[in-house]
């Protein structure tokens, strides 16, 4: 499961076009029979509804450094409203309504911050909460906001 979780990070989260994400998709759930036919991946791949796998290192608090097992969607969202909690006891508030996608997104950027000499480029329109998200993942690591102008936002 962590081998598709890397893959969908490493290659999927860079394209943009449905239909190259589902090829993608199909190509991974072949593969990943073919090579672990011993895992039940079937509610992970392949669905319109399959369920997310979402891997991260801040699920037993914000300061947690173990990369764990697929976390549950409830435990991720209380522990990104801890951190945004946190975030607005000791910052300017930000008034962040935490969706599933939003929370998803979280993981990536902490995801990507973690790793020595990580970065991203986060493209998407004015105020979809590019800025917003990756204060508060750089505030999960405790990384000072003056960091934050070495990102590029498009």
């Amino acid at each position: 499961m962590l081998w598709v979780h890397e893959s969908e990070r490493v290659y999927g989260d860079r394209l943009v076009k449905v239909e190259h994400l589902d090829k993608f998709k199909n190509a991974l759930s072949d593969i990943a029979k073919k090579d672990f036919p011993k895992v039940p991946l079937n509610k992970h791949l392949g669905s319109a509804n399959a369920e997310s796998l979402i891997f991260c290192n801040f699920p037993l608090g914000i300061t947690n450094d173990r990369y764990l097992d697929k976390i549950e969607l409830k435990t991720l969202e209380d522990r990104v409203n801890e951190a945004l909690k946190d975030y607005n006891d000791n910052y300017a508030v930000m008034d962040l309504v935490l969706f599933e996608d939003s929370m998803r997104h979280v993981t990536k950027i902490t995801r990507i911050i973690s790793q020595p000499s990580g970065h991203a480029l986060l493209i998407g329109v004015g105020g979809s909460g590019k800025q917003s998200l990756t204060r508060l993942a750089s505030h999960i690591f405790n990384i000072p906001n003056y960091h934050l102008a070495n990102l590029r936002y498009e």
